[in-house]
């Protein structure tokens, strides 16, 4: 599932730090404009270049970078150091 919110917490020893929660489907809207607007080229790009290139895995760009944005959900990295603490969540 596509994240909706990223969670987002910085902590040094000793302070007290801070989080941030953002909605990163704004992010996923104006990529998916982007995505829109560039398709045509990226469609000319893979013609020209299908017989001596990379033409059939620029068709493959699409589906691949929608996958990854499908399964960064669920995704929990965590770090710890002497001086500090590191979390990012997405949800």
């Amino acid at each position: 599932m596509i994240p909706i919110f990223m969670r987002f917490k910085v902590r040094s020893a000793g302070r007290r730090g801070f989080g941030l929660t953002f909605p990163v489907i704004l992010i996923w809207i104006l990529l998916g404009a982007l995505l829109v607007v560039l398709f045509p080229f990226l469609l000319l790009a893979a013609l020209i270049t299908y017989w001596r290139g990379p033409g059939f895995a620029l068709l493959l760009v699409y589906p691949m970078a929608l996958s990854i944005l499908w399964h960064l959900g669920g995704l929990h990295i965590e770090t710890k150091n002497v001086k500090s603490e590191v979390l990012i969540d997405f949800s």
